[in-house]
């Protein structure tokens, strides 16, 4: 029994061992750092199990060794049991966002599918005004031209000025009309 009392072989690595087991406990409890918590456990029971063999093997005190070992597997077993119910949640939370996304998808498709029924038409018609408008306005630019011919500057700037202010006055009339209606 003298010879247990003098040697201190292993208490060290026990000690680092306890140092590592106590801090795996909250880190393994937490959410975000089980990873941390499994990390430092694992290097408790490994610090922990070398010395409880340095220990037995000169016959030494093994008390606070065993402490460390189970203290660091227990910090272990909570990092392991919060890893597997995270990853459990988030395969479930997964699983929900790809079903939103897939109903998403065939509402978004349904839409796309009633909006061309319902303004297609419309917006044929609007297309077809637009080029007409189109086509008439390249007919005046060419008569327009030949309209101004021998004309003074002076008589060029007063037409072309009140042109442009009918043509002004007229899209913000369509503009009007556009807004007025939706």
């Amino acid at each position: 029994m003298e010879d247990r009392n003098k040697s201190n072989a292993g208490m060290g690595l026990g000690i680092a061992g306890l140092v590592l087991g106590i801090l795996s406990v909250p880190f393994g409890i937490m959410g975000c750092t089980f990873a941390t918590g499994m990390v430092l456990g694992i290097l408790g029971i490994t610090l922990s199990s070398v010395g409880l063999s340095q220990a037995r093997k000169a016959n030494s005190q093994t008390g606070l060794i065993i402490a460390a070992l189970v203290i660091s597997i227990v910090g272990t077993s909570f990092a392991f049991i919060r890893m597997t119910t995270t990853v459990t949640k988030s395969k479930e939370g997964f699983e929900i966002l790809r079903h939103k996304f897939k109903n998403f998808e065939e509402h978004s498709d349904d839409f796309e599918e009633a909006f061309k029924e319902g303004y297609e038409s419309e917006i044929n018609e609007d297309m077809e005004e637009t080029l007409e408008d189109l086509e008439e306005d390249i007919d005046i630019e060419i008569n327009i031209d030949e309209a101004l011919e021998g004309l003074t500057d002076e008589e060029k700037a007063r037409r072309l000025g009140k042109a442009a202010g009918k043509a002004l006055k007229g899209f913000s009339e369509g503009l009007k009309d556009t807004t007025e209606s939706k």
